[in-house]
């Protein structure tokens, strides 16, 4: 399974000179934790960085920063983490791991971001892909029954009776 295919392609974009106040909002009306922070460039606009929710709340809220002269261009992190979409979720996981991030950009083939994945996005994926692997054990299982239900039956074992506290032996 690649990136690509699990992905969140919706993502929303903020200018680097914009307030903690309007990045807040933004999270809240799309209903995201991470922003793309952008720059403008002679090109036009680029990707300079990303925020997200958790650095709003630790870096500014946590350490009683006044946030009223901070932009968020200030708050992205700069060293940017990225995967491309071909890329599996070993990778992706990978590169969180070694940025000690919780999202990553996608890329596709020419660098440009196509989407973005986050922790959430990886465990969902996995744990789909284990309820497959569930799903395929308990086929096994059910035609494995299916198959011995007109077989003869190995005899039952005979119960095991105990007797009073002290004594010991088996009974008929």
């Amino acid at each position: 399974m690649n990136i690509g295919s699990i992905c969140t392609r919706r993502m929303i974009a903020l200018d680097s000179n914009s307030t903690l106040a309007q990045a807040a909002g933004l999270m809240r009306e799309h209903h995201v934790g991470a922003l793309i922070v952008t720059s403008q460039t002679p090109a036009g606009p680029s990707v300079s960085g990303i925020v997200t929710d958790r650095d709003l709340v630790i870096d500014v809220l946590a350490r009683g920063l006044e946030t009223a002269g901070i932009k968020i261009g200030d708050l992205a992190s700069e060293n940017i983490a990225s995967v491309p979409e071909e890329a599996d979720m070993a990778g992706a996981m990978a590169v969180m791991q070694a940025y000690g991030v919780r999202r990553v950009l996608v890329t596709d083939a020419e660098k440009r971001v196509t989407g973005i994945v986050s922790l959430d996005d990886l465990m969902d994926a996995s744990a789909k892909e284990l309820a497959s692997l569930v799903a395929v054990i308990r086929s096994g299982i059910e035609r494995e029954v299916a198959e011995t239900k007109g077989a003869p039956q190995p005899p039952q074992p005979m119960p095991l009776r105990v007797p009073a506290v002290g004594t010991a032996g088996w009974t008929k």
